[in-house]
């Protein structure tokens, strides 16, 4: 019998969470699953609790919200020494990013991988800021993207349009639109120095980001490698214009979007930027990027 933590966020997706997580516990029980439950209380509450579960033998850690449940159980995962365990996911959340990586994102297919799928090591990205994040001291990992700039700007505010679900991300365009800024960027990437001024970058280790947004096409997540993606300083009118095409991952053939691949990035920014790992906010640039090769283990 298969012993199983769900670390769970009943809240997320507007409480999809819990109805989401009932219908798991059924099924996996009623299969002969010996799954135990972590509630998440509150934001950040993870962080705290489930470090202190993990040393218990399971087989499987299950996180079931959207990407933020996610983030967190990897990172308190992939930070406790010797942790083996593979990760699964239940996806529940308004964004629910990183599904969008598995071979079938349907709730059944969630619970079939968990009862008779196979682990497939996969690569992590471990950011250390310079100016980290409180729970993060010394720094974090993700695993779908790490942005700064316009990107941050706009999941920050769709923050404040949650309860619109999938909406959410475009209201957060819209806004972030009304004061758009560029910075100037010094990017070292596996040695080579990059200057630009520009909208936005977004550090890829997967495909997706925001939600439904196909922000690097090319990305592998099991090829050693980041995907930057720069967008280069533009007006208002030509960014709402090229905004549709992120959807479909045609915004790469956009003249001001320039991709580079690597292992190892170092980014500054005047001004200093904020950073959103996984559509958290977490730290300040300076930041280092590292991509950390088939770290994890998880149910895809």
């Amino acid at each position: 019998m298969k012993k199983i933590l769900i670390a769970a966020n009943p809240h997320a997706g507007k409480g999809r969470g819990k109805k989401v997580l009932d219908q798991s516990l059924r099924l996996l029980r009623r299969h002969g699953a010996g799954a135990e439950l972590l509630i998440s209380e509150s934001n950040g509450h993870l962080l705290h609790a489930l470090p202190r579960r993990l040393p218990e033998g399971w087989d499987q850690i299950v996180a079931l919200g959207g990407d933020g449940t996610l983030f967190q159980v990897m990172n308190c995962c992939l930070q406790q020494p010797g942790f083996e365990s593979p990760l699964a996911l239940i996806p529940a959340g308004t964004g629910n990013s990183f599904s969008r990586e598995l071979a079938h994102a349907a709730l059944p297919a969630a619970w079939e991988r968990i009862l008779f799928g196979e682990p497939k090591r996969i690569d992590v990205l471990h950011c250390l800021p310079q100016t980290p994040a409180p729970d993060f001291p010394a720094g974090y990992y993700c695993i779908t993207a790490l942005g700064l700039g316009f990107v941050s700007d706009v999941t920050i505010n769709a923050l404040h349009f949650k309860s619109f679900g999938t909406l959410a991300y475009a209201l957060g365009v819209l806004q972030s639109l009304a004061k758009l800024n560029t910075a100037h960027l010094r990017m070292q990437l596996d040695g080579r120095l990059i200057e630009r001024e520009s909208v936005f970058v977004i550090v890829c280790n997967s495909r997706y980001a925001g939600g439904i947004m196909k922000i690097a096409p090319g990305a592998l997540l099991d090829d050693g490698l980041m995907e930057v993606i720069v967008l280069h300083k533009v007006s208002r009118r030509t960014l709402m214009r090229a905004f549709p095409s992120v959807f479909n991952g045609t915004h790469v053939h956009h003249p001001n979007v320039e991709i580079f691949s690597g292992r190892s990035l170092q980014i500054a920014a005047e001004p200093v930027q904020v950073l959103t790992p996984d559509g958290e906010v977490a730290g300040l640039t300076p930041v280092t990027v590292a991509v950390q090769p088939k770290k994890l283990q998880f149910m895809l």
